[in-house]
């Protein structure tokens, strides 16, 4: 008999690692199946010895262990994805078990499919970072360079893309020529799909090129020489779940532990990544972009001051003069909305009150829906979820005469169906674009038609596949009000990405005069724009200068400041500031608890310890983008 020592690999559990007995040994990195809680879960083996050898502790043991059934066909993790997983719990309030669950590709952690079996192989690639700062276009001529250098020195390129959407796209860009030697792995493949990547991730007779959303960046095979990461800027690569760790950041571990080389590419790759690229932590890809060379031209649209008894309009006459001269060109037109639903807020005209989702506090956005050809509308909290019918008085004091505030997505698409009623309009926001396959319905539809116009908000970014003649944001104001640190670099990285997709106008509805970074993003002066955003932050001490810990929590004022008293007492060496979302309201207090710790203190092995230990009630999450 033996004692086999296992770390679950289940999101959440607090304890890193449990015992059992096993009539076999089984090697280390071994994936098996074990009883927990009265279900199968898959956890990794971290020893095996006989019961000899641990004799005296099961004597001593206030428990006893259970018994593993005899599991034959087992797999193994690559040593360096496991140790991969013990430097990033060192950086990160999570247990090995719960990062590995997290990076884990879903099919393979919950035991419905097997690890691919590979074979150990030291690589002597250069791991340092290497940073492709240029556009769309360029990007690909180097990335298609860099796959056939790899495949003639035999090797695998593991090629990550932000979403299920960009897959498609990458792989159209890529396979030309190696067609054969293309794998594709994403969350909207069907079954069928996933079964023939993963028979051909596992044929090992020839190199590959992988293609894959974050969910299967961490599939291996011995080959791998490169790991190239896409649209690095992109925020989709930080996962939405506990322990919310930043893919990228675990990719460049990864490859460190592996041996392997990495690249970033983005039109703006994240200011972290050109601060350590100057410093010369980082190194730079080819020959550094300084002034990127776009298609679409940014031209500004005013929007006038009306008078009281006039009627506010979405549209300038100069965008609807635009819109029209691409129409009647047969071209295709892009308007971005940053808000959705009708308003992003309610409010009363006579009290005042302003309705609030009382699970979080946060105001609710104006949500129109459809049931049959009846409208409906409802209250809906983009922080909760919570989603309730739209009342027609205030709850507060009982007038009928609500306002909304803001423009949503669903008001922007009213108008300009009203202004160009023989123009077919597609929408594409969160209640028209529910799953993949009706996502590129509709952006199938708008290509295909001639005079066509797309309404959308950032979700639709990663479909734009083809260019447009017109593109425009609605309100540039509204873009702007994101309350995050990003929010300089998100709205510049929106304008290049608009100018690149665009053939001839890029549109900027605003009220006020073009700012730096419209003039900035309008020259295509990445660099100056590197220039001021590394000021400001080193300034204010922001990411890279310091880490940001932000501890978020729920509650009654009573049920808080106990918590609050707690992470005073158990946190107090590193002075934690503590406030109030806007959100919060009388009977739900939302808290905030953050911690500022210089980039030369971090990681704090006494501090990541002290968050390990904290309830899973309060949300921990390392440098996220917003901290209110």
């Amino acid at each position: 008999m033996y004692v086999i020592e296992v770390i679950p690999l289940k999101r959440g559990i607090q304890f890193e690692s449990l015992s059992y007995y096993s009539a076999v040994p089984y090697e280390n990195g071994t994936l098996l199946s074990i009883p927990l809680r009265n279900k199968e879960t898959t956890a990794l083996v971290i020893g095996s010895k006989p019961v000899s050898a641990a004799k005296t502790a099961l004597k001593t043991a206030t428990f006893s262990l259970r018994k593993l059934d005899v599991q034959t066909n087992t797999r193994r993790l690559p040593e360096a994805l496991i140790a991969t997983a013990e430097k990033i719990s060192t950086r990160i309030p999570a247990s090995v078990g719960s990062i590995l669950f997290s990076i884990l590709p879903p099919d393979i952690r919950d035991g419905v499919r097997s690890y691919p079996k590979t074979t150990e192989q030291k690589n002597t690639e250069d791991t340092i970072p290497r940073i492709l700062t240029d556009t769309h276009v360029n990007r690909y001529i180097a990335y298609r360079s860099h796959i056939r250098e790899t495949f003639a020195h035999r090797g695998s390129v593991m090629f990550i893309v932000p979403t299920s959407a960009a897959v498609e796209h990458a792989r159209k860009k890529l396979e030309i020529g190696i067609e054969n030697r293309v794998v594709t792995f994403s969350a909207t493949h069907t079954k069928k799909q996933l079964d023939a990547s993963y028979t051909a991730f596992e044929d090992l007779r020839q190199a590959k090129l992988i293609i894959a959303t974050p969910s299967f960046a961490f599939l291996d095979r011995h080959d791998i020489m490169t790991v190239v990461i896409e649209c690095s800027g992109s925020s989709h690569y930080v996962l939405r779940t506990r322990p919310y760790l930043d893919v990228r950041e675990v990719l460049k571990v990864y490859a460190k532990q592996s041996n392997r080389s990495i690249l970033l590419g983005d039109c703006v790759p994240l200011t972290e990544d050109e601060i350590k690229r100057r410093d010369d932590v980082y190194a730079t890809y080819a020959e550094h972009t300084k002034r990127l060379e776009l298609s679409g031209t940014i031209e500004i649209a005013k929007h006038t001051k009306v008078a009281d008894d006039e009627k506010f309009t979405l549209c300038t006459d100069e965008l609807q003069q635009t819109i029209t001269r691409t129409l009647e060109a047969k071209g295709h037109v892009f308007l971005y909305a940053a808000r959705r639903g009708l308003a992003p807020a309610v409010t009363c005209y006579d009290c005042g009150n302003i309705f609030r989702c009382p699970d979080s506090g946060a105001p609710y956005s104006l949500l129109r829906t459809y049931k049959g050809d009846e409208e409906e509308r409802w209250f809906v909290s983009g922080t909760s979820g919570k989603r309730i019918r739209a009342l027609d008085v205030c709850d507060q004091c009982g007038s009928w005469r609500l306002r909304e505030l803001g423009i949503g997505i669903q008001q922007v698409y009213d108008q300009i169906v009203t202004l160009f009623p023989k123009t077919e309009v597609f929408l594409f926001d969160h209640t028209t674009a529910k799953t993949h396959t009706k996502a590129k319905k509709i952006i199938e539809g708008f290509y295909d038609t001639k005079r066509a116009i797309l309404i959308g908000t950032s979700m639709v970014l990663p479909y734009l596949y083809k260019p447009v003649e017109t593109s425009a944001i609605m309100s540039y104001e509204a873009t702007k009000a994101v309350p995050t640190w990003r929010a300089d670099e998100a709205v510049f990285s929106l304008l290049v990405s608009l100018r690149e997709m665009t053939l001839k106008d890029v549109v900027i509805q605003t009220r006020s005069e073009p700012d730096e970074l419209i003039e900035l993003a309008r020259r295509g002066l990445v660099d100056q724009f590197y220039d001021g955003e590394i000021a400001v932050r080193e300034a204010l001490q922001y990411p890279p200068y310091a880490t940001f810990i932000l501890l978020t929590y729920l509650g009654s004022k009573e049920e808080v400041q106990k918590i609050e008293t707690g992470l005073q007492n158990m946190l107090s060496s590193y002075a934690p500031q503590f406030y109030s979302a806007p959100q919060s309201s009388a009977t739900k207090t939302l808290r905030y608890g953050l911690l500022r710790i210089q980039s030369s203190a971090w990681p704090d092995a006494n501090l990541v310890h002290i968050l390990k230990t904290l309830p899973p009630y309060i949300k921990i999450e390392i440098n996220p983008d917003r901290i209110v």
